[in-house]
C-alpha cells in the first residue's frame, strides 16, 4: 500500500516569462504557445508638463504552455513529492514498471513534472533517474519551475534543426575580451545548458572554443557555433579547460539560453594606484574522467541505505577520486570542480582516463594509505 499524505498547498496558475517567445526554438507540436494581448481603457489625453515622465510599463502577455503527456516507465520504486526536491512533501509512490505520464521537466532536468491524481492540484514531482523516457521526448518536455512567490512557471522546450551539413566552428580570434577554452574529453553539445537539451554535435578533444556565456554557477558554457540558435550552443563546464581569465566578463543566460540582465560595470581603477596582482589558482580534475553509459544515482556513502544527494543522466562526465575495496562503487567529485565528495555504483560507468593510482575507501568512503 502507498500511504498518500494531502498537501495544503493551492494550486498554482502556470506563467511564463514572454522573452521565452523570442526565439525560433519556442514554436513545437508539444508547447503549444498563445499570447493573449492586453486591451487598454482609453483615457483622455494627459496635461503636458515640463517635466518628463518616466516610460509606462508595458504589459506582460501570458503565455499558456499546453502540456502533452509523454509515457514514461518507472525503473525504481519512489516517492511522488510536490516541489522538485526532497524536501517537498510526499504526495504517495510509484512502483518498479510502473507507468508514468510526464508533462515537463525542470531547468536541471534531474526532476520531472508527472500526472498525479492525487495531488491536490493534480500534478506532482519525481526523481528524473527513476522514470526512462526516450531521448527524443525528454528534450520536447517543456521547463518548469517556482518563482519567489511559489508560482508554477512554464516555458516551452527549446528546439533547433540544423538544415544541412552543420558549419565548422570558427577559429578563435584574438584579444582582450576574448575567453578561449580547449575541449579536454569528448563531449555533446546543446541548444541550451541542461542535460535535457537537444544535442546537437559531439566535439572531440583538442577543439577550440570562444566562449560567449554561462549559466549557473559557471556549470555550462555558451560558446560560438554557426549552426546553433543565435550562433551559438553550449557545452559542459567538466568537458572544456578555459583560458588563463577563465569565465570573467562573460554574460548570464537562463535555463534556455536567454541573457539575463547583464551585470553592473566595475568601477573605473584610479590610475594613481598600482593594483596589487592576485593569482587565484584554477580548479582543476581531482582525478580521471568519466562518462556514464546509463541513468545512477549519486549517494552520501558508498551504499544504497545511505541519502540520495543527486543524479546523473547518461551521457554525463564525472571525475573519479576513489574505488571501493572490492570495486563495487567510485568516490566522485561532486560537485564538479570542488572538494565535494560523494559516490556511485561502478556499473554503467566509462573510465576515460587512468584508473592506476586512484586511492582505495571503505565501507563507509574514508581513504585508506596508499601504498
Amino acid at each position: 500500500m502507498v500511504v498518500l499524505v494531502g498537501c495544503s498547498a493551492q494550486p498554482m496558475t502556470p506563467t511564463i516569462d514572454v522573452p521565452a517567445i523570442q526565439t525560433a526554438v519556442m514554436l513545437t507540436a508539444i508547447a503549444q504557445v498563445t499570447l493573449q494581448a492586453a486591451a487598454s481603457t482609453p483615457t483622455s489625453p494627459a496635461t503636458e508638463t515640463a517635466t518628463p515622465e518616466p516610460p509606462t510599463p508595458t504589459f506582460t502577455p501570458t503565455v499558456q504552455v499546453t502540456l502533452q503527456p509523454v509515457p514514461g516507465i518507472a525503473n525504481a520504486n519512489l516517492n511522488v513529492r510536490s516541489s522538485p526536491g526532497r524536501g517537498g512533501q510526499n504526495l504517495g509512490g510509484v512502483f518498479f514498471n510502473q507507468k508514468i505520464n510526464v508533462v515537463a521537466r525542470n531547468p536541471q532536468a534531474n526532476w520531472y513534472y508527472i500526472l498525479w491524481q492525487d495531488s491536490p492540484t493534480g500534478y506532482g514531482w519525481i526523481l528524473a533517474s527513476a522514470i526512462q523516457v526516450e531521448e527524443t521526448d525528454l528534450y520536447r518536455l517543456p521547463i518548469a519551475w517556482y518563482d519567489a512567490a511559489n508560482n508554477l512557471i512554464l516555458r516551452p522546450p527549446v528546439l533547433w534543426e540544423i538544415p544541412g551539413t552543420p558549419l565548422p566552428i570558427p577559429p578563435v580570434p584574438e584579444g582582450d575580451k576574448i575567453r578561449p577554452a580547449t575541449v579536454i574529453a569528448p563531449a555533446n553539445i546543446r541548444v541550451c545548458p541542461s542535460v535535457g537539451c537537444l544535442v546537437l554535435a559531439i566535439l572531440q578533444p583538442g577543439q577550440k572554443l570562444n566562449l560567449t556565456g554561462r549559466y549557473g554557477d559557471n556549470e555550462w558554457a555558451q560558446f560560438d557555433y554557426p549552426s546553433g540558435p543565435d550562433g551559438k550552443a553550449w557545452i559542459s563546464r567538466a568537458a572544456i579547460e578555459p583560458g588563463p581569465d577563465g569565465f570573467s566578463g562573460l554574460p548570464r543566460f537562463d535555463a534556455l539560453g536567454l541573457e539575463l540582465t547583464p551585470e553592473p560595470p566595475t568601477s573605473t581603477p584610479d590610475p594613481n594606484i598600482t593594483p596589487t596582482i592576485t593569482n587565484t589558482p584554477k580548479p582543476t580534475p581531482a582525478g580521471p574522467l568519466a562518462r556514464m553509459e546509463a541513468d545512477a544515482i549519486i549517494y552520501s556513502e558508498p551504499n544504497s541505505l545511505s541519502a540520495q544527494v543527486g543524479s546523473l543522466k547518461k551521457g554525463d562526465e564525472i571525475y573519479i577520486t576513489g574505488i571501493s575495496i572490492i570495486g563495487e562503487w567510485y568516490q566522485i567529485q561532486y560537485p564538479a570542480f570542488t572538494e565535494g565528495r560523494a559516490y556511485i555504483i561502478r556499473k554503467n560507468v566509462r573510465v576515460l582516463g587512468d584508473m592506476r593510482h586512484l586511492p582505495y575507501f571503505d565501507e563507509k568512503g574514508n581513504l585508506l594509505p596508499t601504498p
